[in-house]
């Protein structure tokens, strides 16, 4: 082989070695962003949430919840609408008196986030009833059962915003509601906070 040859084969390879990176490198990138289009389609294809809201004549009284008087009556309840998914309550029947504190406790896995799920409609209820304070959540829209009633979570969460959209998301108080709140959670503390400030 002449050296005229073997000189322009080498040019010619450190020619193509920038371009087979390049086309490696973009190959990555489509893979990736068509990760994003099928988390897009998967969305799509979510089941759809029972109706927000209910006629009127179906709303439960404006002060509802006003005792917390819980009925779990056994209930069975999946993550999947698939039937022969496992269930994660199995027959759970259980009341809750007015003003009685209760603490869920269990290893991971025996269905302490599930319970608190079904409360909030967020899970598939294959078998069973949840009423509170003698009306059956499944009657009526998620708004009103996502709305009126709220838990304490184990870790606690502050969103972007002011500390008046942290407590009161939807706008329904007014200030001299939120303070009265937070005077009877920590009067030690209130002093200390302004509900327009920024977290």
């Amino acid at each position: 082989m002449d050296d005229q040859v073997c000189f322009t084969k080498l040019i010619l390879c450190n020619n193509i070695f920038p371009i087979n990176l390049i086309c490696c490198r973009q190959s990555v990138e489509v893979e990736t962003q068509m990760t994003s289009v099928e988390r897009v389609l998967e969305y799509c294809e979510l089941d759809q949430e029972p109706p927000s809201q209910v006629p009127p004549k179906y709303r439960p009284p404006s002060n509802w919840p006003s005792h917390g008087h819980i009925i779990f009556d056994d209930v069975c309840m999946s993550h999947s609408k698939d039937p022969h998914a496992p269930l994660a309550l199995n027959h759970i029947t259980l009341t809750i008196q007015p003003h009685e504190k209760i603490g869920i406790v269990g290893r991971t896995g025996a269905g302490k986030s599930s319970f608190i799920q079904t409360l909030f409609r967020m899970g598939t209820l294959v078998h069973g009833q949840i009423t509170i304070d003698n009306i059956d959540i499944a009657t009526i829209g998620l708004d009103d059962v996502r709305r009126r009633i709220s838990i304490i979570p184990q870790d606690p969460v502050l969103f972007t915003g002011t500390m008046r959209s942290n407590l009161d998301q939807f706008g329904d108080y007014s200030d001299a509601e939120i303070w009265h709140a937070l005077e009877q959670v920590s009067s030690s503390m209130t002093y200390l906070l302004r509900i327009d400030y920024l977290i």
